[in-house]
């Protein structure tokens, strides 16, 4: 559903005759709807939004990003009738801390990202000078947590088969939930699964690690796809979500654990074994390496570290 301007509607007219006391009748005219609200403005927020939604670079956008790009635009509707120019990083700020204080930190994040990027294309397309959801900050606590490796190991061990298939494919592909659903047995060769990213479109080829080829070579194919529910049905990505947090939290995991958590995980192990940041990416389909970096900034400074002190042994002997 594309958020746009309000839609004008011309005002019609009802007839009502009664008859008075007196036997005479008179006539009397309602409106039937309230009158047609003023347009906005031609160089309003709400025309950028609706130039934006028409625009290559939105029709790049997966569905589901646009589907969330269009509920954040929600929250700037109180500005729609606004030209675009007079938004200003404190408008976005308030935003941004009204969604915080709703307890999704999260969510507060993602506003940021999707104004950023909207605010970002009016600069471009010369709707306005300066994008002022550049550079606002970030809330800390708004990334979800990943997993460690021991827990990981506690749920292939503990959890029912289904759940478990989730567990080591996520843990070895680092893929998104969306697309870990639409994984099919024909996207796998037996040496490789092929992926285009739902979010990005991006197409991947992932070497499968041989502790998953030897679980996936084992599996009953129930399905079309790899994932498949308790029942053996094809699973939506809010039901993965659903079922995998009660079943964690039956086995004692702390609250927050999600399969994007395994994502993050798969990611750290790559960064662990010595993988770049470009290496990462090839399997997990970031496309920004600053976001890569968060997961080999821990792996990078402890090589560092022995390195550093192998070194000062060496100078010292």
């Amino acid at each position: 559903m594309v958020w746009s301007s309000k839609s004008v509607v011309k005002p019609k007219t009802k007839t009502v005759r009664k008859r008075l006391a007196d036997g005479s009748v008179r006539t009397y005219e309602y409106a039937r709807t309230k009158a047609a609200p003023a347009k906005s403005p031609a160089d309003s927020l709400t025309n950028m939004i609706a130039a934006y939604q028409r625009s290559p670079e939105w029709d790049r956008l997966s569905d589901a990003r646009k589907s969330k790009c269009n509920l954040y635009f929600k929250r700037l509707s109180g500005f729609g009738d606004y030209p675009a120019v007079t938004v200003k990083r404190q408008h976005i700020r308030a935003v941004r801390d009204a969604i915080f204080s709703t307890g999704k930190p999260g969510a507060a994040n993602g506003f940021v990202n999707v104004a950023s990027a909207l605010f970002g294309w009016g600069v471009k397309a010369d709707w306005l000078e300066h994008n002022p959801a550049r550079s606002i900050d970030l809330i800390p606590g708004g990334h979800l947590p990943a997993w460690s490796q021991a827990q990981a190991d506690h749920a292939i061990a503990d959890l029912p088969e289904h759940l478990r298939r989730l567990v080591l494919l996520a843990l070895y592909t680092g893929q998104r939930r969306g697309d870990l659903c639409r994984m099919a047995w024909t996207h796998y060769d037996g040496d490789r699964i092929r992926v285009v990213q739902g979010k990005t479109g991006t197409p991947l080829v992932i070497p499968v690690h041989p502790v998953l080829k030897a679980a996936m070579d084992g599996w009953e194919r129930r399905a079309t796809t790899i994932l498949v529910s308790s029942r053996g049905r094809p699973w939506s990505p809010n039901r993965v979500t659903d079922g995998l947090r009660k079943a964690l939290a039956r086995i004692g995991f702390p609250a927050g654990r999600n399969v994007h958590g395994l994502r993050k995980l798969a990611a750290t192990n790559l960064a662990e074994a010595g993988c770049s940041a470009h290496e990462i990416a090839a399997i997990t389909g970031h496309r920004s390496l600053a976001m890569v970096s968060l997961y080999t900034k821990g792996a990078d400074q402890e090589r560092m570290a022995t390195a550093a002190i192998v070194r000062l042994q060496t100078r010292k002997a």
